[in-house]
């Protein structure tokens, strides 16, 4: 048999040793014939490439050297394009073995197992010029390591043959794409394919003159392989921060480096769902494998950057030079905590304000007292901060130093969703999503599934790959990019950018025509209704709504107050009795009247559901289809086969879905979908997030109160959360206000908070501080406010905390040094949507990298807090600063007399049972923690030592639904019409925003069509995201760099042969808000609709290495040393340097202060609405 026919008609490629091998079993006495095979399943692939990051930590290969490569292959022509995922430049095993016969040294044998194996030390200085045995194999699987030495896939054959362990890349690999085992005894993941694929198992039969034989296995796509315990110094349980996505690790060290990183098998995330139970032993836990992504395998790169600082800099040149000196710890906490002439020394006499000048309770201005005091005048910018974390910095920053001004980054990682469900579950929830595990039909809009998602890759990616493989899954991806799943997706929906909401809203509109909704669920009134139906959430789409004009009330719900004469709890919702037509409390029945009209006492109401169903028929499918770019066809068969599948079709969103003006509407209208066929809180359906075991913060103590704590109150500096209509200024002037007010949004609105910043509303600051953020890189359009930093009148004094030197922090006066997840960062994890249950517990992996005060803390965000706390006295710090449940007051001086108590607090409340005597001596010897147990008594620290080897708490996925079906943890109730919705008013115009779902365009932010006023700007940028990158941090992965340059402008062939582009070519782009552009180079792909480009969000960095900053000392300020600094300049690494950041072009508006565009209801950064203009060069 050919192997080119055999991967024809099988997808696979195939892997076999050239002979038999004999090994011996656990039982030493008994052997068996072993003829290994390594599969490649392309069904399976999502193309995250841990196979590859895991392959080269292994073999501690350098990011260039692969011993194997999985590429992408687009075939077919848009719309009808798809992507094949192949791994090629593996070694073959092949029986003629040409890189034998082409070495002249004999260095290339074939071992008596089978295997080709290179020894290195026969190899001659010639090999390195010449390159004979790369050249010779016909797979382009030999390649040369930077010490010239030849290296290839040996099937990770010590691993395999002396420790009876699997290959690395199949341990890893999430979605079973690789399949390992003993072809002539298949078992497991292995027969499973030969059961599934009979033609696979003929054409192996074939192949090997042999007749396969296995055990029948009934279809799972959770199998998953035994593996080994590590070979290692330390093994420690902790939670992933490469991204958000929550994920569980278990990392192997050797000194202070990384050897092995694997999921944490009692985590669901890492095994799709089906963790192992909460009582297996730590020790027989390590023979289940569990998965990664990519990310963690590289985050050596992340913990050793040479470019991580280590001591406290302190600016010596104008803001934004790139002139800093390392000054000590103490001179740190002290100019901070008292400011003065600080920069005197560089002829700057200016006095800077210090924390302790706004530790007052003097209001900002006595006029406005709603704006709170002059303790909001500290305003803390936080980027990825976590459960646990978080909370150690709102204890700071809200209850010790009583700001109100914690401003977290929702808005730039992904509000826009989040608003829909917002809106649709009236504030309950806001990250909702398809059960991954049992729904039949997903509708997906703006998810990049194969790359970034929460959770994570290799849990969502996965879980969908495997089920679409076994025909359990059909997925419709909505997206102007086709992501990576295209690969597997049943239909890609091309939609065009900032225009999801009017593809949901066709298929509503088809769905309520042809009455394709489940009228049993809509018509339930009531909780009391739902759980008489056996459900645990209902609707208010038989509420009456008041929609009189010349009502004040206008958008609010009509109650039985509001009725004379009607009687009831005054509080309950009217509905109309379908059985005689009469106004009832909405509690008093078991159905209403789902479509309604009339009056009551001369003021106009209809129900919400007529409402709904009004707003989606003011337009037509064809106005629809036009807007969306959506065919009417595909938009009818779409909503036929949505309703087809119900209640096992879902629809939902994730970044794309929403980041743009209009985006609340959008979404809002996507989750509509769900709604109407019934498949809310419905195990297949639309599930919300689980929830964490138990409680963290009491329990044993109590780390949220403390005597003498602040209650901050007062309006933030992105007005979030706050109406207008309330403020002095609204009595005043009335509309309009300056900036934007966001009294119906989740909040997180940091790109609203340094608008706020730059124009001094509603309040001037006096102190800005950043945590692990770079809003410069990050927001769209965010080096506007390069000016803002440099500006002392706007930013006082500003104050980083950060392991590098970012695009941000370069402005600033201090930079304080963390550490890295790996050496802190403790967090409280709890689920992403959809369900689970459990908490899980980040601890160190490492000691601390940074440097230490006099007294041996390490220098990290937690130890500056808590030192300038102590400095100015403030409560919740020093030897008495948490009660304790005994009555007592426990010490606050060092990061984990915090973090263990939360630790043991979870053991309390979930009951964990004390560690085990094996258990207590492994923490000892392998987690950096253990070195402050004396914090804890005996007791409670036994119980900590319980979750600490596990990783967490868990409790099985299985358990979050009851008897019908109903997840246990669901939202109570849906809001057709969102009642805060439907009152709050747009601040610049006075208008009140619609309460249902609604077509919502993108416009600037006095209502002007952004395609109208840049329609000279032809083509629409988007951006997107790898799975081998988060924000900003990860361009230190210098493995990523490798396996994805994608550094070119993505354009439609149609697009590309009117501008007589071609790939490669290189190409100014320009926009409306910047003239000037930026240059790229031009990839030509079917993979993106015409009209529209799209780029890559990771690369065109200008810090982190790039610039030669002047640091006095550099040499003892960064962890790369002398490697990194010439006579206190730093050396430069080109390659963080490439590609663009299309955060450049974000369209501002110059009608508001030429301010970054948000939408002026949920306060939704763009991303998607710049029109950009594309010049060959």
């Amino acid at each position: 048999m050919q192997r080119r026919e055999f991967l024809k008609i099988a997808g696979l490629t195939v892997v076999f040793s050239s002979a038999f091998m004999t090994i011996a079993l656990k039982d030493k006495s008994i052997k068996e014939l072993f003829k290994p095979v390594l599969i490649f399943d392309q069904t399976k692939c999502i193309g995250c490439k841990t196979c590859m990051a895991a392959c080269q930590l292994e073999h501690s290969l350098e990011p260039e050297t692969n011993l194997f490569n999985i590429f992408e292959q687009e075939f077919g022509k848009y719309p009808e394009v798809k992507l094949l995922f192949h791994q090629e430049n593996i070694c073959k095993e092949c029986f003629h073995h040409p890189c034998i016969t082409s070495c002249s040294y004999d260095a290339i044998s074939v071992k008596k197992e089978g295997i080709v194996y290179i020894d290195k030390q026969k190899c001659n200085e010639e090999c390195a010029e010449s390159q004979k045995c790369a050249q010779a194999c016909p797979y382009n699987a030999i390649t040369f390591n930077k010490k010239q030495e030849p290296v290839k896939c040996d099937l990770c054959f010590e691993r395999v043959t002396k420790r009876g362990d699997i290959p690395r890349c199949v341990a890893v690999c999430p979605s079973r794409a690789l399949i390992f085992g003993n072809i002539l005894k298949p078992e497991g993941e292995l027969a499973l394919l030969l059961k599934e694929r009979p033609e696979v198992k003929r054409l192996l039969n074939k192949y090997l003159y042999a007749e396969l034989n296995f055990k029948p296995v009934a279809s799972d796509p959770y199998i998953f392989y035994k593996t080994k315990k590590p070979d290692a110094d330390r093994i420690v349980n902790t939670v992933c921060l490469a991204c958000n996505a929550r994920c569980g690790l278990r990392v192997a060290v050797k000194g202070n480096r990384l050897i092995q990183v694997d999921g944490n098998p009692f985590h669901p995330y890492n095994r799709l769902g089906k963790e192992i139970p909460y009582n297996t032993s730590f020790e027989k836990s390590f023979h289940f494998s569990s998965t990664t992504c990519a990310k963690p395998q590289m985050d050596n790169d992340y913990l050793h950057n040479p470019y991580r600082i280590t001591k406290p800099l302190k600016r010596i040149g104008p803001r934004g030079s790139g002139k800093f000196k390392p000054i000590s710890w103490d001179e740190l906490i002290l100019e901070v905590s008292e400011g003065g002439h600080l920069f005197k020394d560089i002829g700057d006499n200016r006095i800077y304000p210090s924390i302790k000048d706004i530790l007052s309770d003097d209001l900002i201005d006595p006029e406005a007292p709603e704006l709170g005091a002059k303790r909001n005048q500290l305003v803390w910018f936080t980027g990825r901060s976590q459960s646990g974390r978080s909370h150690f910095i709102k204890r700071w920053l809200c209850s010790s130093v009583g700001s109100k001004n914690y401003i977290s980054h929702t808005d730039i990682c992904g509000i826009g969703f989040r608003m829909g469900n917002y809106a649709l579950t009236d504030g309950k929830e806001v990250e909702l999503k398809a059960d991954f595990w049992n729904c039949k039909y997903m509708l997906i809009f703006g998810a990049n599934l194969y790359s970034a998602i929460q959770p994570g890759v290799n849990t969502s990616g996965a879980i969908l790959a495997r089920r679409i493989a076994s025909k359990d899954l059909k997925i419709v991806l909505v997206d102007p990019r086709a992501p990576k799943a295209i690969a597997h997706a049943y239909d890609w929906m091309p939609v065009k950018p900032t225009k999801d909401g009017d593809f949901a809203l066709g298929i509503l509109s088809v769905m309520l025509k042809n009455g394709w909704y489940d009228k049993d669920f809509l018509s339930l009134p009531s909780m009391k209704a739902a759980k008489n139906a056996k459900r645990n959430v209902y609707t208010n789409a038989t509420h009456l709504v008041i929609v009189d004009e010349k009502s004040i009330d206008r958008g609010k719900i009509l109650r039985v107050k509001d009725i004379k004469g009607l009687k009831g709890n005054p509080n309950i919702e009217v509905v109309i009795d379908p059985n005689n037509q009469k106004f009832v409390p909405a509690d008093s029945i078991d159905k209403a009247l789902l479509e309604w009209e009339g009056e009551v006492d001369g003021i106009k109401v209809k129900t919400s559901f007529s409402l709904m169903k009004e707003s989606v028929f003011n337009y037509s499918l064809d106005f629809y289809s036009k807007e969306s770019g959506i065919s009417t066809d595909k938009i009818n068969k779409t909503a036929r086969e949505f309703w087809e599948n119900a209640p096992y079709a879902a629809a939902f969103a994730y970044h794309g879905g929403g980041n743009y003006i209009g985006g609340t509407y959008a979404s809002y209208s996507l989750s509509m979908l769900n709604a109407l066929v019934g498949n809310i809180n419905k195990e297949g359906g639309y599930l919300g997030k689980g929830k964490g075991v138990a409680n963290w913060k009491n329990g044993l103590y109590d780390l949220q109160n403390f005597p003498s704590m602040n209650k901050p109150k007062g309006i933030k500096i992105s007005r979030e959360k706050a109406e207008y209509e309330k403020s002095t200024e609204f009595k005043k002037k009335g509309y309009p206000s300056k900036l934007p007010w966001f009294s119906f949004t989740k909040g997180g609105l940091s790109v609203s908070a340094i608008s706020g910043i730059d124009q001094k509303y509603p309040y001037s600051i006096k102190i800005l501080m950043t945590y692990f953020s770079n809003l410069i890189y990050s927001m769209p359009g965010g080096k506007r406010f390069i000016k803002t930093l440099q500006d002392h009148d706007k930013v006082p004094l500003y104050i980083s905390i950060d392991t590098t030197i970012n695009e941000t922090n370069i402005y600033a006066d201090y930079i304080v040094p963390d550490v890295t997840y790996l050496e802190g960062h403790y967090g409280f994890l709890t689920p992403h949507a959809p369900g689970c249950w459990f908490t899980a517990v980040r601890t160190p992996v490492f000691e601390p990298m940074t440097g230490k005060t006099k007294d041996g803390r390490a220098f990290c965000m937690e130890t500056f807090l808590i030192d300038i706390a102590r400095h100015l006295k403030l409560p919740g710090y020093g030897e008495k600063a948490i009660p304790g449940k005994d009555g007592k007051y426990y010490p606050l001086v060092k990061p984990e007399d915090y973090y263990l108590r939360g630790i043991a607090n979870l053991a309390f409340n979930s009951k964990v049972k004390g560690a085990t005597e094996e258990e207590l001596e492994y923490i000892d010897k392998n987690y950096p923690i253990a070195k402050h147990k004396d914090i804890l008594p005996e007791k409670e620290w036994k119980t900590v030592c319980n979750i600490l080897t596990r990783g967490g708490v868990f409790k099985s996925n299985r358990n979050v639904f009851d008897e019908n079906g109903n997840f246990i943890f669901g939202i109570p109730r849906v809001c057709i019409w969102n009642e805060k919705l439907g009152t709050s008013i747009n601040s610049l115009t006075g208008e009140k925003f619609y309460g249902t779902i609604k077509h919502n365009p993108s416009t600037n932010y006095f209502g002007s069509l952004i395609e109208e006023i840049d329609k000279n700007f032809p083509f629409t940028i988007i951006t997107y995201k790898s799975a081998l990158h988060t924000q900003s941090r990860t361009i230190a992965y210098r493995q990523s760099l490798v396996y994805e340059p994608d550094f070119s402008l993505k354009i439609n062939p149609s697009d590309a042969n009117k501008l007589g582009i071609k790939d490669g070519d290189r190409v100014k782009i320009n926009s409306n808000s910047n003239y000037e552009g930026v240059i790229t180079t031009m990839k030509v792909t079917d993979l993106i609709r015409p009209g529209t480009v799209a780029y890559s969000h990771h690369f065109g960095h200008w810090q982190h290495g790039v610039s030669s900053l002047f640091i006095v000392d550099g040499e003892k300020v960064f962890m790369g040393n002398k490697n990194i600094i010439n006579n206190d300049r730093i050396i430069t690494d080109n390659k963080r340097s490439v590609g663009i950041t299309p955060n450049l072009l974000t369209r501002l508006d110059e009608q508001l202060f030429n301010l970054p565009l948000v939408d002026p209801l949920g306060g939704i950064p763009d991303y998607s609405s710049t029109k950009i203009n594309i010049e060959k060069i």
